[in-house]
């Protein structure tokens, strides 16, 4: 037999079988990957406050927002804060916070603080809201090899000025 001609007997029909039984078994599995890599899309936005619009290098910036779900060590979910003006040197551009757990429907706070000797970067913070979804480990068993992304849930802006 060459290498072009097509395979016959009783062996190629098995081998045959046995790739598209494969196929169909990797096509299940990719399914629900599928799908739940579709969940950030579909994921509502939050409507995101930040006060002050607007401040000073030493200023704290507070964020709030009304929970979509439940956050805190009993939960799955919680909800992590973050904001950039780009990289700088001498100065904070960038921070995170992770705010209180909380029930769904009730209003998040987190306040982003200056943590640099020389405060904030002037100029304009993007910030984010991000739902982070975990896995507990059970007690006495493996952890899970692979973690859920993040999920965007809402944005904001600050900006910093000279005081």
């Amino acid at each position: 037999m060459y290498l072009g001609a097509p395979p016959r007997g009783r062996l190629a029909r098995e081998m045959r079988w046995r790739v598209a039984a494969l196929m169909a078994l990797s096509g299940m599995a990719a399914a629900p990957a599928g799908s739940d890599a579709m969940a950030p899309a579909q994921a509502a936005m939050l409507s995101v406050s930040v006060a002050p619009h607007a401040g000073t290098a030493t200023s704290h910036f507070t964020v709030r927002f009304r929970a979509a779900v439940t956050t805190g060590r009993s939960a799955r979910h919680e909800y992590r804060i973050t904001a950039s003006s780009g990289t700088r040197s001498g100065c904070q551009s960038n921070a995170a916070v992770v705010p209180a757990a909380t029930k769904a429907g009730a209003t998040v706070h987190g306040v982003l603080k200056p943590g640099e000797p020389g405060g904030w970067c002037l100029g304009t913070f993007r910030g984010q809201v991000w739902d982070v979804v975990t896995q507990p480990c059970p007690i006495g068993e493996a952890c899970p090899a692979v973690e859920p992304l993040p999920h965007l849930v809402g944005r904001f802006t600050f900006h910093v000025t000279r005081g």
